[in-house]
């Protein structure tokens, strides 16, 4: 009986148990909590595409030419974003690339981009993705290389710059800095060891605005390792060379999915003119902000709205005619060490500053004299800067700035500060109202710098007693497209490689504005193509050309500038006329172009009078133009009463002339001026040659009547 009342119980506690199992299964399956649970279901998939994230993997491929050093050398990756990861099974911050994992393609980093996020998109496309190249000194007895004293200390100083560049930003350099390399010495054991260090080699960089596009990113990119160089010596030395990386890039989602966007602005602060000579040594503390400030007072307290956008800074105070004319991003500039004078290319853009027009087309306010012809580019100094931002613009950001420029509703402030932006020394005003016209992309300022704190008492000096004008900067805005009339989409640029380099620099839209299908163009390309193989008739004739050989240098720019002309008619003409789909197509397309072409210049050779070199084109115009001075020479002698000098300067004139034809027209026209109508009848009763062939005047007529044909 126990025993049965054991199993008993056993198999009722069992079977209590599974039944109370499901009764609290089918209860919450039943009751009225799934209506909570539904909306717990619903709103995270709405948040996480919203905030998705999609990783750019970065994998080394492929490096080659490395520098010849003594220690073990190491790549270190680095972006001001801070999302670089290493994808290993344990965490680390650590971007490094070791030497022997440089053939093994490993590690893979990871970098996080947010999907159709316009923050994300301007940080990308502002600042680059940065790739140094660094070697491991590792800690070791002094003494043991024999350096002298100047060299480890500018080495030091060397790492420590770029040591405490490094930290402040947040690139993954684990490693310790050290003011002078004796100094560590002496910290050493008995001062008997220096510690160890990284030291730069080389430093290149990658433009990540190619990343956002419709379609998921793979692409190999080179990235060429530029050395530094301090002194001249050192740049003629070969310790020190360019480094080639090969990068695959990939991502397993498109960044873009529901986002476009249409333009772009570049800003470029070039250089500070007519400085105080106070400034000049203050350059390296100096930067410049930039913001949009409103033109009326807002709320009670009638303050104006300040926005801020951009700021610049390592000003350098160089003679102006010195100055590295690269255009160099402005966050990589910032990340680097003070000496950017030194490493210029290691962060250029692919623009660059004209000399020879630092001072043309400026636009500035009325009423202002910079007294620009004063400013001496091989004397003066200045304060140099050759730095640019880039921002990404959608459509709705377009039509808000075109609001604002049209309205006139903002200003650009333009503030130079010391140290810190609230310690304000000088400030300008910048109009962007110029582009609110149709077509206006591009436009260079020139803007003054007032004293925010001006002097009370102003002494009254005579401007012509000045040395120079007051004080201004260069700032140059360009869009990419007007923003006063519709964008297209420019993700479709990174699509292609071809387009996807359009997008590093911005030009000025009559430089782009070349319709292939303009008939003008065409015109003036097939003018150009006449004028090019009549000047090398007239080259031939002149010199009595027998052998290309004996005049290399002439017909191997000639065939230059041939070469680029023939591919623009090519595409202005041949291609719109006849399109090809396959290589087929193409080579009988060339074909056609090449019999047209041979034709025309069948016709220039004919065109030209082989007796007579005043035929030629290019001498044409030299025996027409003497012709008429020695006729004017004449008719002004003869007017003057000495008859019978003028009639020995006639027989000359038609002695020495040798063609008939030119001499007997410009005959009929003299005649004419001086109202001798007889003599001029006798030029339409003169008898005329039957082998005459036809002659072109004027060059304007040569070409006309060939371009008709």
């Amino acid at each position: 009986m126990e025993r049965n009342s054991v199993v008993g119980r056993n198999t009722v506690r069992r079977t209590a148990r599974h039944t109370r199992r499901r009764r609290s299964t089918g209860g919450i399956e039943g009751n009225g909590s799934k209506t909570f649970e539904v909306p717990k279901v619903e709103k995270p998939p709405e948040n996480r595409t919203l905030q998705q994230r999609v990783f750019l993997y970065i994998q080394l491929n492929e490096l080659t030419k490395l520098p010849k050093t003594d220690y073990p050398l190491e790549l270190h990756l680095y972006h001001p974003k801070n999302t670089l990861q290493k994808m290993q099974e344990r965490y680390t911050t650590e971007t490094i690339i070791y030497q022997h994992e440089f053939n093994l393609k490993k590690p893979v980093f990871a970098l996080g981009v947010m999907q159709d996020d316009i923050e994300d998109m301007n940080t990308f496309s502002d600042q680059p993705l940065l790739i140094s190249l660094y070697q491991r000194i590792p800690r070791r007895r002094r003494g043991g290389r024999k350096k002298s004293k100047k060299a480890v200390s500018s080495a030091s100083q060397e790492v420590s710059q770029s040591n405490t560049g490094a930290s402040e930003n947040g690139e993954n350099i684990r490693r310790k800095s050290y003011p002078d390399a004796e100094e560590a010495g002496e910290e050493g054991e008995g001062g008997n060891f220096s510690e160890e260090r990284l030291e730069l080699l080389s430093r290149g960089h990658c433009d990540l605005l190619q990343l956002f596009q419709r379609r998921r990113f793979i692409s190999d990119i080179t990235i060429f390792l530029y050395p530094e160089y301090h002194t001249l010596s050192k740049a003629k030395g070969h310790d020190k060379i360019t480094s080639c990386s090969v990068w695959h890039m990939y991502s397993i989602l498109p960044i873009l999915k529901n986002f476009n966007f249409t333009n772009l602005a570049f800003l470029t602060l070039e250089s500070i003119y007519n400085v105080p000579e106070e400034l000049h040594p203050l350059a390296a503390e100096l930067g410049l902000s930039v913001s949009f400030r409103a033109k009326e007072p807002e709320g009670d307290s009638l303050t104006f709205r300040v926005i801020p956008l951009c700021t610049y800074s390592g000003f350098i105070s160089q003679i102006i005619s010195d100055q590295n004319t690269s255009i160099v991003w402005e966050a990589i500039k910032r990340d680097l060490h003070p000496n950017m004078h030194l490493s210029f290319n290691q962060m250029e853009t692919n623009s660059r500053i004209k000399l020879p027009k630092l001072f043309r087309l400026l636009l500035w306010e009325q009423d202002v004299d910079f007294q620009i012809h004063k400013i001496d580019a091989v004397t003066d100094l200045a304060l140099i800067n050759n730095s640019l931002h880039r921002f990404v613009l959608t459509e709705d950001m377009r039509k808000i700035l075109e609001q604002a420029v049209v309205h006139n509703d903002y200003e650009l402030l333009l503030q130079l500060y010391q140290e810190t932006p609230s310690n304000v020394l000088y400030e300008g005003v910048l109009n962007p109202s110029i582009f609110g016209y149709p077509g206006v992309n591009y436009c260079r300022f020139a803007v003054r710098l007032k004293p925010l704190f001006e002097p009370e008492i102003k002494l009254s000096i005579p401007r012509s007693t000045l040395v120079m004008g007051p004080m201004f900067c260069t700032f140059k805005i360009c869009f990419f497209q007007p923003i006063c009339e519709r964008n297209e989409p420019l993700d479709k640029y990174n699509e292609s490689l071809l387009k996807r380099a359009k997008l590093r620099r911005c030009f000025d839209m009559e430089f782009l504005k070349e319709d292939e299908d303009d008939v003008d163009v065409c015109m003036e390309l097939y003018r150009a193509f006449d004028d090019l193989i009549s000047d090398t008739i007239g080259f031939i004739v002149k010199h009595g050309v027998q052998d290309i050989e004996n005049n290399k240098d002439f017909f191997c720019c000639h065939l230059g500038n041939l070469s680029n002309l023939v591919l623009k008619i090519c595409g202005c003409d041949f291609n719109v006329r006849m399109p090809t789909k396959s290589n087929i197509e193409f080579r009988e397309m060339l074909t056609h172009m090449y019999k047209e072409l041979m034709d025309r210049i069948e016709g220039i050779v004919t065109a030209c009078n082989w007796k007579n070199s005043f035929d030629f084109p290019t001498h044409q115009d030299y025996g027409e133009h003497g012709l008429t001075r020695l006729m004017n020479e004449m008719r002004l002698v003869s007017q003057s009463g000495q008859r019978d000098l003028a009639i020995h300067i006639f027989e000359e004139i038609d002695k020495s002339t040798p063609n008939r034809i030119i001499f007997d027209f410009v005959t009929l026209i003299n005649s004419v001026e001086t109202l001798q109508f007889e003599q001029a009848a006798r030029y339409f009763m003169k008898p005329r040659t039957s082998d005459w062939s036809g002659h072109y005047f004027t060059t304007d007529c040569f070409c006309s009547s060939i371009l008709t044909t």
